[in-house]
């Protein structure tokens, strides 16, 4: 005996039943009785953009001698099938500002990056994109070399000011997928 609420829950399970093929959760094919029988599978598979930074070493600068003070580390910036990346600075002063401090007394520096295709200065905060990562090998060995390099800078104007001490910070750099 047929009724109503049993029709109306055939429509209801029809439908999601169609629904289900339409987005693909029916894509098996499954095989049938008899002396063989052959299912087939949808497989996929999803890569997302991937990035990594390495090879920093840290920078000790020299001491102050009137003169401005450079410091460098060499990187290796890696994303999967190459390509673009951004690249993001941030100090460990106030506000993410670049600077090193003694605990009482603090310091501006300036950053450049630079990956092979001219050097940028870097602001904090702001991503600065680049197209020169490396896609084979993700610790630049196959290459031979790294393929960027960081330089910090303290300005002999800045410096000259400051009492005798040992002044220090970090530097954060987040590489992401542009």
């Amino acid at each position: 005996m047929r009724t109503k609420l049993g029709h109306a829950v055939r429509q209801v399970a029809l439908g999601g039943v169609l629904a289900a093929a339409a987005t693909g959760g029916f894509a098996a094919t499954q095989g049938s009785t008899g002396f063989t029988s052959t299912g087939d599978l949808d497989i996929s598979l999803t890569v997302n953009d991937e990035v990594k930074i390495s090879n920093l070493v840290d920078i000790n600068l020299a001491p102050f001698s009137g003169t401005d003070v450079t410091g460098t580390s060499d990187a290796c910036i890696y994303a999967n099938g190459g390509g673009e990346y951004q690249i993001t600075a941030t100090g460990s002063g106030a506000a993410n500002a670049f600077q090193l401090t003694d605990g009482t007394n603090s310091v501006n520096y300036s950053v450049s990056y630079d990956d092979g295709t001219g050097a940028s200065s870097l602001a904090s905060g702001v991503a600065l994109l680049r197209t020169n990562a490396a896609e084979d090998d993700d610790d630049c060995v196959t290459l031979g070399d790294d393929n960027a390099t960081i330089d910090v800078t303290v300005a002999a104007a800045d410096a000259s000011v400051l009492p005798a001490a040992t002044y220090s910070g970090t530097l954060t750099l987040l590489v992401a997928p542009n």
